[in-house]
């Protein structure tokens, strides 16, 4: 019995040794590999360049030299007494005249008003009504005729009358419609401060 159990486990041996023998031929064993595990680090970002805040400090206003005014030597001037001038002796109405030549005849104005100084508007009640008047007569004798009317403060004209008739009613009655149809006139002046102004107009033929 002992010599068969030896048998069998020499068997047993040879059998792994030939194994053994077999895969050591058939395939090299390669030695195992280390598996090396690094870790990456992320590059360091490189930090902004600090930029100077250098404070500009502002450039100084250079403030411009006033030069002192020389103190004036204020003369005292004595004042001369002046002579009062006489006031005019006050008037009812002021008269004054202004005349105009037109080419059938000749036309003026004498008006009747304190203080009124003002020969545009004078031209240009002259300039209205003589466009309105259409003399009839051709040559013959020198004639005139002088209405009297008055200006109220708006321009409209009242109290128109004949005040001296030049002998001719074709004459007198052109001279009536011319101031008729000019009304109303240009507003009073506000340099006047009459309520209205007289006037007495003059229409006169040359005869030629």
């Amino acid at each position: 019995m002992r010599k068969v159990f030896f048998i069998s486990l020499g068997i047993h041996i040879g059998l792994i040794f030939l194994l053994y023998v077999a895969a050591l031929f058939s395939s090299p064993m390669k030695p195992p590999q280390k598996i090396y595990s690094v870790r990456i680090l992320a590059a360091p970002q490189p930090e902004p360049k600090k930029e100077s805040t250098k404070v500009e400090q502002p450039e100084k206003e250079q403030k411009p030299k006033i030069k002192k005014p020389k103190p004036r030597v204020i003369k005292k001037v004595t004042k001369k007494s002046k002579k009062k001038k006489p006031k005019p002796k006050p008037e009812s109405s002021r008269r004054r005249q202004t005349s105009k030549t037109l080419a059938q005849g000749t036309a003026s104005v004498q008006i009747e008003g304190k203080n009124f100084t003002d020969d545009f508007y004078l031209n240009l009640i002259i300039t209205k009504i003589a466009n309105n008047w259409l003399n009839p007569l051709r040559g013959g004798r020198k004639i005139s005729a002088v209405v009297y009317f008055r200006i109220q403060r708006d321009g409209t004209v009242t109290d128109i009358k004949l005040e001296k008739s030049s002998g001719n009613s074709l004459f007198d009655q052109s001279a009536l419609r011319a101031v008729m149809a000019a009304s109303p006139l240009p507003a009073l002046p506000e340099s006047y401060t009459g309520d209205f102004l007289g006037v007495h107009f003059m229409f006169e033929h040359t005869g030629y």
